[in-house]
């Protein structure tokens, strides 16, 4: 049994048929079955001279082509295609494209310029052109969809006209038929049909966008419920319920987790406006109005910034812990937490509105240095029951240096003993901590020094009247002196 059979071609007008049954025992001529069995460790080549152009191992059963292999251009079916099984696996029908996996493309197709490798993938195309999917099923229903990109199984699986997306993870873009799309992550953009312009990185992001466009989502399930449009979502779960809510802007963990309807709403931080279902409101900074649910048009910066915020309306909140006096409060401003001890700016005074155009009923105040007199300033220390665990002061953390001012009951007290609550003296929202507001004293302040300058010049008229009956007294005492000189002298020289 011979251990290796050699085929050397040396002449060209031989033809591979001859060359073949020249060196292989057949029993007829023209047998149907040709057998040839090689050795133990046996290897069968087709060499020329030194040259192996193809080899066969006993012990592999591996066969190996050493030049190249050329297969016909694929003009149907039945030519240049290379087959597993029964099934089709490698063709290029078409202009210019590349067909790799069982069942990829299809003999029917106009379309070129597209490069295809995964079972299935773009079975149906007609005339869409320049495209290239990668997996299994990818782009499987593109009928005349041009300049898309499909890697994963099932990515861009339903897309039929849709053209120039991108989709890059399984069932990315799984039913799109919109445009301009860019997925990145299983199942982003899964179900987009109409939607436009989207772009999608990350796990399940705008996962059940169907018709929203001009959304971006950066994070695991950001804007996974949206059908808006113009919201950007940075950050895991950030947006997660919102459905048509538009010109949203969130970024960071759960921030505008909650949103569903509502637009203009801007959240950077970690659960910021995390329960929010209110319009136009701004959060920036760790937990910033995690809590507001239907408030509108607030704004917070910082940490915890409007922390207790829930259905407050036009509130402004700057600094860490910065909160109104409930959460239900409406048209507020507060700078920084109970820890802030100066209000620090170049002038010393705030400009507020009081244009005479804006006002009526305009009278002179009644209130004034009688109104004064009842007030209490005090000096006080502070001990305030926040600072406690309990809520209650003791006055374990009293502060040593003492203040100045007033009490909000105190002055409450001579508001209302005076029937004029209305100049809102005391803030009462939270009951559990009234807050005072003195600057309105100033104009029954300037109204009481008023009073007391009519009184002064009241006074001073009298003091120069007085006077000047003094200068008259005076003059008349002197003539009395006089006269009372001459009548000495006369009685003097009658005696």
């Amino acid at each position: 049994m011979f251990k290796k059979i050699y085929i050397n071609i040396n002449m060209r007008t031989k033809t591979f048929f001859i060359l073949i049954c020249s060196l292989i025992i057949c029993n007829s001529l023209f047998a149907q079955n040709i057998t040839n069995t090689l050795g133990t460790s046996g290897i069968f080549k087709i060499k020329d001279g030194s040259t192996d152009y193809l080899t066969l191992s006993q012990s592999t059963g591996q066969i190996n082509i050493l030049k190249t292999l050329q297969l016909v251009n694929t003009t149907s079916s039945t030519t240049g295609v290379l087959y597993k099984g029964a099934d089709r696996f490698l063709h290029n029908y078409g202009s210019d494209n590349t067909f790799l996996g069982i069942f990829s493309g299809n003999f029917t197709m106009t379309g070129g310029g597209n490069t295809v490798m995964g079972v299935s993938a773009f079975s149906f195309n007609t005339s869409g052109s320049l495209n290239t999917a990668i997996g299994r099923s990818s782009l499987n229903s593109n009928s005349t969809g041009f300049y898309n990109t499909a890697l994963g199984s099932y990515s861009l699986y339903f897309n039929q006209t849709g053209w120039n997306n991108t989709a890059v993870g399984m069932n990315s873009l799984y039913y799109n038929n919109g445009s301009s799309n860019t997925a990145v992550g299983s199942n982003s953009l899964y179900t987009n049909n109409t939607g436009t312009e989207n772009t999608a990185l990350g796990m399940q992001s705008l996962l059940w966008n169907d018709w929203g466009s001009y959304n971006t989502a950066l994070g695991f399930k950001a804007l996974y419920w949206n059908n808006g449009n113009y919201n950007t979502a940075v950050g895991r779960n950030s947006l997660f319920s919102n459905s048509s809510g538009t010109e949203n802007t969130a970024v960071g963990y759960h921030s505008l987790y909650s949103n569903t309807i509502n637009s203009g709403n801007t959240a950077v931080g970690y659960n910021s406006l995390y329960t929010n279902t209110g319009w136009q409101n701004t959060a920036v900074g760790h937990h910033s109005l995690n809590s507001n649910t239907t408030g509108n048009y607030n704004t917070a910066v910082g940490y915890n910034a409007g922390s207790t915020v829930t259905t407050g309306l036009n509130l402004t909140l700057i600094g860490i812990d910065a909160n109104p006096t409930s959460g239900t409060a409406n048209d507020q401003v507060t700078l920084g937490n109970g820890f802030v001890s100066s209000l620090r700016c170049n002038v010393q005074t705030i400009t507020s509105l009081s244009d005479m155009r804006d006002k009526k009923n305009i009278k002179e105040l009644t209130l004034g240095l009688d109104f004064i007199t009842k007030l209490k300033p005090r000096q006080f220390n502070w001990d305030k029951r926040e600072w406690y665990d309990n809520n209650v002061s003791d006055g374990r953390k009293m502060k040593e240096a003492p203040t100045a001012g007033f009490i909000a009951q105190e002055l409450d007290d001579a508001q209302t003993t005076q029937n004029a609550e209305w100049l809102n003296l005391v803030l009462k929202d939270n009951p559990e901590k009234w807050e005072a507001t003195p600057g309105n004293l100033l104009p029954i302040m300037v109204k009481a020094i008023q009073e007391l300058k009519t009184e002064n010049d009241e006074l001073k008229g009298k003091l120069a009247k007085f006077e000047e009956m003094q200068s008259l007294m005076a003059v008349e005492i002197e003539k009395i002196k006089s006269n009372n000189s001459e009548v000495k002298e006369i009685k003097l020289g009658e005696k």
